[in-house]
């Protein structure tokens, strides 16, 4: 044990420090025989609770000589009073168990959280880092050895919250994980006056942001990597999914909003990072044509990345050899060439799609001559540019979500009532059946038909086995699936954007890109 511990401070914002034998191995076998005795805690009137993040419980510090000592140097060690003491916290950690991304904000009696503090009297054989991933640094992650301290300021000096405080523990892969808490509590203005201890050296910082590629497993497999998500309004479920995604794969996802994009030269991804437009304005296309580079992992297959898009996807699959239901282009409202192309069709009924429009809008279908001239004069009024299709009677409409080389998620969309049209069901049985034979395979061919690695595919099924090809949307709403179904699509779609990222680059190293003005 060192008998006069010093502070090795590994990170500004927050203040950060290490203690590296801050108590001895004897110690540590002391307060971990206590901690672990359930029986014992219980007549003392601890209460455990467990869940995902392990079994915790607060314990009185009278309970142990031990643990009084403990506090008493936690204390002085940091140079803070607590005014609101009296405890430790246990925390153990079993195999699979950690803690989700969080910053320590409470407030006790009038005394705010100042400081917390973590002494490791077991450390696991393997996981179990806390990681802090938004220091303006670089985000670090400290494995813990048993009687080390980790200790930071919670706040600020000015008593704001210190938004770099961000924290998880990552899940346990071998062994357990049993630490002892000291929460800190009093005038943020105490920071101030605080000991702020030896900045720790060059090689010491650098080795906590840094990973070994075999410690790039799990929570950690995308240290040190960001995903830019593009979005200007999209279904708050989209990016919450991917958010969820990240954290679990230790990617710092950073969410770029297109309407206050300023363009600058220094708004960049750095090689190896990560980008997603799940919006479709023309506008956050640019955004996403800015930040991408060929170093960047997207889901774009192209050479060229976003730079170009395709302007006829139905004539693409057509080049391709996919099966689809033959599609005019509407340019003009001529009445004899309408008539040539519903001969062409074979007959009514027909379908004209307008474009741009989601979730059926705008797909209408025209039973007769006189129907089909107004609808396709109204759509050209609106300076609409429709398409005329085949109508394929008695037809399954199935979604495909494609990431990579495989639809990773599929359901049926039902009709509705007194409608041509279908929708997502709300009956599992239409997202737990299988979809019909060559429809994975043509989800898959349609997008990379497209250059995408990634899309919704719709599928019409007719009852003779033969299938057809509506559409491949990229983006798309894929959180149905995943919401409906219980598929981890956003993993899916994570995972594969982290591979591409590191057969391009290592993992970035240094602080997160700034890509907003």
């Amino acid at each position: 044990m060192n008998e006069n511990p010093v502070l090795q401070r590994v990170a500004e914002h927050p203040r950060l420090f290490v203690v590296p034998e801050f108590l001895s191995a004897d110690a540590c076998a002391v307060l971990a025989t206590i901690a672990c005795d359930d029986a014992a805690l219980a007549r003392n009137g601890v209460t455990l609770q467990r869940d995902v993040t392990g079994t915790s419980g607060e314990l009185p510090v009278t309970l142990h000589p031990e643990l009084q000592a403990l506090a008493e140097r936690i204390e002085a060690t940091l140079g803070l009073t607590n005014h609101v003491g009296g405890t430790l916290r246990l925390r153990r950690y079993s195999l699979g168990q950690g803690h989700p991304p969080h910053v320590d904000t409470y407030t006790i009696a009038g005394h705010e959280l100042i400081a917390t503090a973590i002494v490791c009297l077991r450390a696991p054989e393997a996981g179990g880092e806390t990681v802090f991933p938004d220091t303006p640094e670089g985000p670090l992650q400290l494995s813990h050895a048993v009687g080390q301290l980790v200790a930071w300021h919670d706040v600020r000096g000015d008593g704001e919250a210190d938004a770099h405080s961000l924290h998880l523990a990552t899940p346990v892969l071998a062994g357990e994980k049993l630490i002892l808490s000291a929460f800190i509590y009093g005038d943020p203005t105490a920071v101030l006056n605080a000991p702020s201890g030896h900045r720790a050296t060059a090689e010491l910082r650098a080795t906590l942001r840094q990973l070994q590629p075999e410690c790039r497993v799990g929570a950690l497999r995308g240290f040190g990597r960001a995903l830019a998500v593009v979005d200007d309004g999209v279904p708050h479920e989209t990016v919450a999914l991917l958010r969820t995604a990240c954290a679990q794969r230790g990617v710092r996802m950073l969410h770029v909003n297109p309407n206050h994009f300023d363009f600058g030269p220094e708004r960049a991804l750095r090689d190896g990072d990560l980008l997603y437009r799940p919006a479709v304005s023309t506008h956050s296309m640019r955004v996403e044509q800015h930040l991408w580079h060929p170093r960047v992992a997207s889901f774009h297959r192209d050479p060229d990345g976003p730079l170009f898009a395709n302007m006829n996807a139905n004539l693409t699959f057509a080049r391709a050899g996919l099966p689809t239901p033959r599609t005019f282009w509407l340019q003009n409202g001529d009445r004899a060439m309408l008539r040539t192309m519903v001969d062409a069709l074979g007959g009514f009924p027909v379908v004209v799609k307008a474009l741009g429009y989601s979730r059926g809008i705008g797909v209408i279908r025209a039973d007769s001559l006189p129907g089909l001239f107004s609808i396709v004069d109204f759509a050209l009024a609106e300076s609409n540019r429709p398409l005329l299709t085949a109508y394929i009677p008695d037809a399954v409409h199935w979604r495909l979500v494609v990431v990579g080389d495989r639809a990773v998620a599929s359901y049926r969309n039902v009709l509705d009532e007194d409608d041509f049209r279908t929708s997502g069901s709300s009956d599992p049985a239409d997202y737990t059946a299988a979809p019909p034979p060559g429809a994975e395979d043509l989800a898959v061919r349609a997008c990379h038909a497209l250059r995408t690695d990634h899309g919704g595919v719709d599928i019409l099924a007719h009852p003779s086995g033969r299938l057809y090809l509506l559409e491949a949307n990229f983006p798309c709403y894929y959180a149905q699936a995943q919401t409906e179904a219980g598929v981890d699509v956003a993993g899916a779609m994570v995972d594969h954007l982290l591979a591409k990222a590191e057969a391009l680059a290592p993992a970035p190293v240094g602080p997160m890109p700034t890509l907003l003005g």
